[in-house]
């Protein structure tokens, strides 16, 4: 029995004795029922720090190996390489990397973060890549992915300033058709965000990379 429930009976227990007070527990009983899982809703909605938490810098992989095991991210790394494309890296011909060191982690209880670090022999990171998925059993959720989007295009451009290119694909959408959200900055280090969603919540993912030649 859960904390509701065993509230209800005990208070249908008084009101059995009295009809005034009867009707008023009955009242709360109803504004309980409402509130609890109205309550439930929000907090998944709720956006915290660690989700939205991008850093745009680039340094040494044992430092953000080291990073990543002090927050307990799960290691994912796979025995082969993952290539990525030269629309999210232009200068991918121009490196040989390592098998990129890969980390999830939870942030939230409805969301899915894992980064994927490319490096080269001599430790130096050259590109992250971050996404947003959404986790398994939990209600899709447009309004999460667009509250993680704009926080953490904010993020951003309070460390690098505003971006260079925008393209939102979801505010000219209507329909039920897939739309892609596109933004980038070119600063020292590059960083582009892209959003692919629906209008029917059933797809959210959110990508984003941080790289430099």
């Amino acid at each position: 029995m859960n904390q509701i429930e065993f509230k209800e009976n005990k208070l249908l227990s008084r009101a059995k004795k009295s009809p005034l007070l009867g009707r008023m527990l009955l009242y709360l009983i109803t504004i309980l029922s409402i509130v609890s899982p109205l309550s439930g809703c929000s907090s998944l909605s709720k956006i915290n720090g660690e989700t939205t938490n991008v850093e745009v810098k680039l340094g040494n992989i044992d430092d953000f190996v080291k990073y990543e095991k002090s927050v307990n991210s799960e290691d994912i790394t796979r025995n082969y390489f993952v290539d990525v494309s030269e629309g999210i890296y232009p200068f991918i011909k121009n490196h040989k990397f390592e098998i990129p060191k890969e980390y999830k982690s939870n942030p939230q209880q409805n969301i899915v973060l894992t980064k994927c670090y490319y490096y080269n022999s001599q430790g130096e990171v050259k590109l992250i890549y971050y996404q947003w998925n959404e986790k398994n059993n939990y209600e899709k959720s447009n309004e999460v992915f667009e509250k993680i989007f704009y926080e953490v295009r904010s993020n951003i451009t309070k460390q690098i300033g505003s971006p260079s290119e925008i393209n939102l694909e979801s505010k000219t959408i209507n329909d039920d058709s897939t739309f892609r959200d596109d933004i980038k900055w070119n600063s020292s280090h590059n960083v582009y965000m892209f959003r692919f969603g629906d209008n029917e919540n059933r797809h959210n993912e959110i990508n984003l990379v941080i790289y430099k030649d």
